[in-house]
């Protein structure tokens, strides 16, 4: 096991920078870590939520009305009238909720028919849960005044629908596990997608420039000329390597599981999981090529930072997958690390587990997993005329 031992000698000397990548990282994670305890220390209490109206019926006592009554709900903020502004707002979270009340709602709904207020939410928002439901409970309350009142004007429906709303009853049950669950995945849903780049970072910076060492033309003529076969060194760098990538994915899968408020072990987790290791084995693949074709390590440097901040960028590492745009998508859809994300986002929402909502995930670890031995193939072929080079 010779090679197997000079791997981690080499690699030992790649060990700070992939130290600070992994010391950084946790750090980021340890202090974002505080925002989703609070969020579930204030699950039950009323939060108001930054919104937007924009009005598009004119002004009417009816508009006016529900307006005025949606104020105990949120804080009404000032965006510019376009759509460009609109979408910045939910962006940078300005806004958490745009709420649209189209042309001509007003007389739709007193005649019946059936029209609805368009929304914009930021995704996975738990707070938009409590816009959504106080204008559901006034259209719902103002439906019943006006079918057994029609004579009232607006005006007074409103009054009393304030008066009937304002009335609270007070009841108790146990509910925490079902917030604890959604929090869990969101939090692991955020975890793993900014833990792409960081697996594809260490391991092009720390594999790659391990891999370099081995293809150095007087280093592979010496290992021909000693009785380690070609075959076996190969092996045993391919364990090497595996070794190295499942340790330290094991090392942020524990600090991940702890670093989370609301730890648990479930199909979700165990997915999550699986996803990670999937995607660290196209990592493993993509940092073997290089190590392979690349002939510096300043261009290996160069190669890390350039493939993980980019893959990162477009596949929805760092931007949200629904804030991309359409074309983005459709060339991030050619990259792993696009399946990787939409992998992580479709666990995020199943909660049950039946073939049905499982297959599709399981496509797209398989679909990564195509990735990762076609970039083998690719090194293979590498290899082999780089040792018929050296020959």
């Amino acid at each position: 096991m010779q090679v197997f031992k000079t791997y981690f000698k080499i690699l030992k000397k790649q060990l700070t920078s992939i130290l600070i990548y992994g010391a950084i990282f946790l750090g980021i994670t340890i202090l974002t870590t505080s925002s989703y305890r609070n969020q579930g220390n204030e699950q039950f209490k009323p939060q108001k939520v930054n919104a937007l109206v924009v009005n598009e019926d004119g002004q009417n006592e009816f508009v006016n009305g529900f307006i005025e009554y949606l104020e105990k709900y949120v804080t009404y903020v000032e965006i510019e009238d376009n759509e460009e502004a609109r979408k910045d707002a939910l962006f940078y979270r300005k806004v958490e909720y745009i709420i649209t009340i189209p042309e001509g709602f007003t007389e739709a709904f007193s005649t019946g028919e059936g029209t609805n207020l368009q929304k914009q939410i930021i995704p996975d928002s738990v707070e938009a849960l409590a816009v959504d439901n106080a204008i559901n409970n006034y259209f719902n309350t103002l439906k019943v005044y006006k079918k057994h009142m029609p004579e009232l004007g607006y005006a007074q429906l409103n009054s009393y629908i304030e008066q009937n709303l304002e009335k609270e009853t007070s009841v108790a049950f146990d509910v925490v596990h079902k917030y604890d669950k959604a929090y869990s995945d969101q939090f692991n849903k955020n975890y793993f997608n900014y833990l792409g780049y960081i697996i594809i970072a260490i391991f092009i910076s720390g594999v790659s420039t391990v891999m370099l060492s081995f293809q150095n033309i007087d280093i592979r003529r010496r290992h021909n000329s000693s009785p380690i076969t070609s075959r076996n060194m190969n092996i045993q760098l391919i364990f090497a390597n595996f070794i190295f990538v499942i340790c330290y994915l094991l090392v942020f899968i524990v600090a991940g599981y702890i670093c989370n408020p609301y730890r648990r072990i479930d199909a979700n987790t165990i997915l999550y999981w699986t996803n990670a290791i999937v995607f660290a084995l196209v990592a493993l693949s993509l940092s073997y090529l290089v190590g392979i074709a690349v002939k510096s390590k300043k261009a290996i440097g160069a190669l890390s930072t350039a493939v993980s901040l980019s893959l990162a960028f477009i596949s929805g590492m760092f931007v949200p997958q629904e804030y991309l745009g359409e074309s983005v998508l459709k060339v991030a859809s050619f990259t792993p690390s696009y399946w990787f994300i939409k992998a992580n986002n479709t666990i995020a929402t199943v909660t049950s587990y039946g073939w049905d909502n499982i297959s599709g995930i399981l496509a797209m670890m398989a679909i990564q997993l195509g990735f990762a031995a076609a970039l083998i193939s690719i090194a293979m072929v590498v290899s082999k005329r780089k040792s018929q080079q050296a020959n």
